[in-house]
């Protein structure tokens, strides 16, 4: 929260200790928070369980994600925009009831894979998060742009350049992610008596969204996509990517305690 505040602080006033600030203010929650989750999980005696407690590690991962662009490209400004949005995400994960979720009792996979793939999963979906947000701010600048209105916001923001690439280097990190995912549910589901089950439909969502990150990265190195087209189809890609974790995590369950 002291990040978010900082660099929305910066958004009005650009003093680099603000940056700082919220670079360090960011870093220190990590820190936090992963002490936090580690703690949680030795006196529980397992890994992540439950809608909360997944919604804590996806919250983490997109922090992670964002301080790792901050700390590398330094724009504060992308962090102003898209750090509230994470903030609001771990909030939730507070606030909801925290229980165990039916698929960790039923699955059969060998118990060394299981974090790996929840793991490889929620990290995709950070990445995926971030790019989204990376497009969704050059879609609105690529707006300004068009119809000549230049306030405050567009001046502090980086290049529409900067903003695809950015866009690009995350897509391509993504779906390494989302691929060894892929791959490891491949053996997940191999395990557990087949590739179609109960959870074929995700399988299904997984297979779709991982054609499209790849006929997405294919167009940018083939065909030169950039711009828009790359924005919009990055979306579209991760609402396939968020249509799988809510499969994994039924909103039904939200509303149902116990074990």
């Amino acid at each position: 929260v002291l990040a978010a505040f900082a660099n929305l602080f910066f958004v009005a006033f650009p003093k680099r200790w603000l940056a700082w600030v919220g670079r360090i203010g960011l870093t220190s929650g990590l820190i936090l928070h992963a002490l936090g989750m580690t703690q949680l999980w030795i006196w529980q005696g397992s890994g992540p369980e439950g809608v909360s407690q997944g919604l804590s590690v996806l919250a983490f991962l997109s922090f992670a994600v964002l301080a790792a662009v901050d700390w590398i490209y330094r724009r504060p400004m992308i962090n102003a925009f898209l750090n509230p949005i994470v903030v609001a995400l771990f909030l939730v994960a507070l606030l909801i009831p925290s229980f165990r979720h039916p698929i960790f009792k039923v699955v059969t996979l060998r118990p060394a894979l299981l974090p790996i793939h929840i793991a490889l999963a929620l990290l995709g979906v950070a990445i995926f998060a971030v790019a989204t947000g990376v497009s969704a701010l050059y879609l609105l600048m690529d707006r300004q742009l068009k119809d000549k209105r230049f306030g405050l916001f567009f001046s502090r923001l980086p290049s529409l350049r900067f903003l695809d690439a950015l866009n690009r280097h995350l897509v391509v990190v993504g779906f390494i992610a989302l691929s060894l995912t892929l791959a490891s549910g491949i053996v997940f589901a191999i395990s557990s008596g087949g590739l179609l089950g109960p959870w074929a439909s995700k399988e299904v969502l997984t297979l779709i969204a991982w054609l499209v990150f790849a006929a997405l990265i294919n167009a940018r190195f083939t065909f030169g996509w950039q711009g828009r087209r790359a924005a919009v189809t990055t979306m579209a890609g991760f609402i396939l990517v968020v249509a799988c974790l809510i499969i994994s995590y039924p909103l039904s369950t939200l509303f149902r305690g116990g074990n």
